[in-house]
């Protein structure tokens, strides 16, 4: 990943914290809201789009270097849009999104311009209930609890209710911490469940917080992961 593309992470959606130590990762973005915004895509490449698929493992083929029209040509040119995404601090960023109104299939695809060419910069998952999955398995809607049967260790996270919230910190040497600096690794965002009530206290603010702190005894019931983001990694690191 050139300089620029890191540059345009940070801008835009900091998906650099895709890319997290052994022992910690950066902070990344809150949940973005799709803007009203919707820039025409190009005509998609003559060939039969397939909308439906087995494997919804990620990355898969998608790669900085796939094009619109690659995209439109596999999943069919209706379903992938060119949108402005709203993110953190009321930052904007162009993302290809697809299959936008299907959120068991919804993907959003980050972009950075590169001399004036659309290039991929990361992948986001925001939808509960999707099909789309790292290669460990790990998708929304999971809780810390299962997270953490997962990891074998247990998590240390950001508190929520600001908008780099959530964000896993340390996986303390687990099964699913990042071993290798050039291996694409998603960042994980954990958020309140759904129907959780406002009132109920969850570790809050910029500070770290551990899934086994007997100070919050349903704190692994209680978050869910909000978000995967991944990125690839630089290989001039």
């Amino acid at each position: 990943m050139r300089i620029l593309q890191r540059a345009v992470l940070i801008a835009s959606c900091l998906l650099v914290a895709c890319r997290p130590s052994p022992q910690a990762a950066s902070p990344s973005t809150a949940q973005p809201t799709p803007s009203a915004t919707a820039a025409p895509v190009a005509a998609a490449t003559p060939s039969a789009p397939v909308v439906d698929q087995a494997d919804w493992t990620l990355p898969g083929w998608i790669t900085p270097q796939t094009t619109l029209a690659q995209l439109q040509a596999r999943y069919g040119a209706g379903n992938v849009r060119k949108e402005t995404l709203t993110g953190p601090e009321g930052m904007t960023y162009d993302a290809y999104v697809l299959f936008a109104d299907d959120p068991t299939r919804r993907l959003e695809l980050d972009l950075f311009n590169d001399s004036g060419v659309d290039r991929i910069a990361g992948i986001r998952i925001v939808d509960t209930g999707t099909r789309w999955h790292d290669a460990n398995g790990l998708h929304t809607g999971m809780t810390l609890e299962d997270l953490v049967a997962k990891n074998g260790k247990p998590i240390s996270f950001s508190g929520l209710d600001w908008d780099y919230g959530g964000t896993i910190q340390d996986w303390h040497g687990g099964t699913l911490a990042p071993t290798d600096p050039l291996t694409t690794y998603p960042t994980i965002i954990l958020t309140r469940r759904t129907g959780l009530g406002e009132s109920v206290a969850l570790p809050a603010g910029d500070g770290l917080f551990r899934s086994d702190d007997p100070k919050w005894p349903n704190v692994g019931k209680d978050l869910v992961v909000g978000q995967v983001l991944m990125s690839w990694p630089d290989e001039n690191d």
